[in-house]
């Protein structure tokens, strides 16, 4: 509840060259983040897959995990493959905004494949430095790199401003909906309707779920939806 900033890390990982070996901390923001625990396990989680045997194909190019701490506090990762799964970008926040940081995945992408380090860099720290915005709030990244948060028809107005990234702060307090949460859409087109009230029931019975699938990414989101 209540957390400090937008996220807490992003990473740039690269796959670990054999399976004795970890994957590679390429690059990270902020550069001072100093919790070793987090920075010597999230890079495990980014490649959760035989990257010998598997490709991006497979595995698909999102994918959420989550971390549990010992006061049973979740703090998520969303991760993006590049380079054919070689490479992965992840973004770890206590804020379940999945459409959202993909999105923000999506725009680092697309950054560091046009080399463009600097903006790259300006973008997470405008971010960063940010009070968390409010729920329904609109959220307008522009050229220039100044972070801008206002109503969507301020935003509409200010036709100078060319928008790098622009979201709406989701607002946790409502249910998802389809197709607006992909989460909840790839869970539905994944588990037919007997299958998902024989999940629930488990469920409700406190029973030990296990949830199989041929790619990572949507097997993540079956398990997020719940």
């Amino acid at each position: 509840e209540n957390p400090e900033r937008t996220f807490d890390l992003v990473l740039k990982v690269k796959c670990h060259v054999s399976e004795k070996e970890d994957p590679v901390v390429l690059w990270k923001f902020p550069e001072d983040f100093g919790d070793q625990e987090v920075l010597q396990s999230v890079p495990k989680f980014c490649f959760p897959f035989d990257v010998e045997r598997v490709s991006q194909n497979q595995v698909g190019q999102h994918f959420t995990f989550v971390l549990t701490d010992i006061e049973s506090k979740q703090r998520f990762g969303f991760c993006r493959l590049t380079s054919g799964g070689k490479i992965c970008l992840c973004i770890l926040s206590y804020l379940p905004w999945f459409e959202v940081y993909y999105k923000l995945l999506n725009t680092l992408a697309d950054y560091l494949a046009k080399e463009l380090e600097n903006d790259l860099n300006e973008t997470l720290k405008s971010l960063y430095n940010h009070p968390v915005p409010k729920a329904n709030t609109s959220v307008n990244l522009s050229m220039n790199q100044e972070i801008f948060i206002a109503s969507e028809q301020i935003l509409k107005d200010q036709l100078s401003l060319i928008p790098h990234s622009y979201f709406i702060a989701p607002d946790m307090t409502g249910l998802p909906t389809i197709p607006e949460s992909r989460n909840l859409t790839e869970y539905f087109v994944a588990v037919d309707v007997n299958n998902m009230l024989q999940l629930y029931a488990s469920m409700l019975h406190e029973r030990r779920i296990i949830i199989t699938s041929s790619k990572l990414s949507t097997v993540s989101t079956s398990h997020v939806s719940w």
